[in-house]
């Protein structure tokens, strides 16, 4: 098992990464702090898979576990829902004794985040993502959210979990769509920081599909490289949020690809593209735009434009308005005193925060991409 420290000082944690190693959850609950009662935040489908195996560890562990289900989809991650976790929260008696564990993806780790960062001013909360987009992206850096009709993830918080738990061997029950939504947050670790990772994933994207977990031989081989895909974009995120815990500087190299995949995500209702396919599309029209100022070469933007292609994500969008698109760019939380800040590409391995891009380049590869 690979064991990645988040260095936050008296916050600091860590991130444990292996194959089939639910069963070691309750241990490793019961030696953090020998919580007087665990609360599982999941939902329907997630509890089916794995909810008897993860309230069986903690049994054993000799711990209290409860659990309570939150209905799947984006639009539950919301204040109404929220509202229904602290009531239920009352009802069965959790304070800051108890440990919110959520288990599931991003939407559960957003929601479940939120309620351990505000339920009694703040409860232990520990992550065990099921989705590749969580175990890479989401369960890291203390993010804590719910949506707003205007804009994702405007209403959280700085949370950080007490550690954060990855068995890769739940990415085998993954969809193949969901599965290829995380893989546009390892590619974006790739090319903000990691020219090597992004090799792996162009010499092994034969691995990364839901077939290779169809015959004994490919699926050991597949969850070796996706140990080692998690593991390594788990790394470059802790190091990143290690020294720029609040997104006040360094840590908005996260965001290629999402200034303009969230506007794609809020003005389809969060319905026709999940986060790792805006995020994609997102990630071209960036790329795109480092090309038209000159700050990146044409063989690199075809690289990435390809591997994301390769990966079977999405590059462009369908009759978006280009007005609404503008719009929904200058409400997002990175605009800085009236100033869309994008994260460039400079090469495979580098980005820069720009706040100078052009009205008149956005719009243009805005229309590129599909929108009008």
């Amino acid at each position: 098992m690979s064991r990645i420290k988040v260095d936050l000082k008296e916050r600091s944690y860590d991130i444990y990464v292996g194959i089939d190693t639910l069963p070691d959850l309750g241990k490793q609950l019961k030696e953090e702090n020998n919580f007087d009662k665990i609360i599982i935040i999941t939902d329907p489908l997630v509890n089916d898979l794995y909810g008897a195996a993860v309230r069986g560890s903690i049994k054993a562990a000799g711990l209290q576990v409860e659990t309570i289900e939150v209905p799947r989809g984006e639009k539950y991650k919301s204040l109404k829902q929220a509202e229904k976790l602290y009531n239920k929260l009352v009802e069965i008696g959790a304070h800051r004794d108890s440990c919110i564990v959520a288990l599931g993806g991003g939407v559960i780790g957003d929601l479940a985040g939120f309620i351990a960062a505000t339920y009694m001013r703040g409860m232990a909360l520990v992550y065990v993502p099921t989705t590749l987009l969580a175990q890479v992206d989401a369960s890291i850096g203390g993010k804590t959210s719910v949506n707003h009709p205007k804009c994702k993830n405007l209403i959280g918080s700085f949370y950080q979990p007490r550690f954060v738990f990855v068995d890769v061997k739940t990415l085998t029950t993954l969809p193949e769509r969901e599965l290829k939504t995380g893989l546009a947050e390892v590619i974006k670790y790739g090319v903000i920081e990691d020219q090597d990772l992004f090799k792996f994933l162009e010499a092994n994207v034969h691995h990364l599909t839901t077939k290779a977990f169809e015959e004994e031989d490919t699926l050991r081989a597949a969850l070796k490289v996706w140990q080692t895909i998690v593991a390594e974009s788990a790394k470059i995120k802790a190091r990143v949020v290690s020294e720029d815990e609040r997104e006040e500087g360094l840590r908005m190299i996260l965001n290629f690809g999402h200034t303009i995949g969230h506007a794609f995500e809020t003005l389809t209702r969060y319905e026709k593209f999940n986060h790792g396919e805006a995020v994609a599309i997102g990630m071209v029209c960036a790329a795109n735009i480092a090309k038209k100022m000159r700050m990146l070469d044409a063989v690199s933007v075809t690289r990435i434009r390809e591997l994301i292609e390769n990966l079977g994500l999405p590059t462009m969008v369908e009759r978006l308005s280009l007005k609404r698109v503008v719009k929904s760019l200058y409400i997002d939380k990175k605009v800085r005193k009236g100033k869309i800040q994008f994260v460039l590409p400079a090469r495979i391995g580098r980005v820069e925060i720009k706040d100078n891009v052009r009205l008149k380049v956005v719009r243009e590869i805005l229309r590129e991409a599909g929108c009008n």
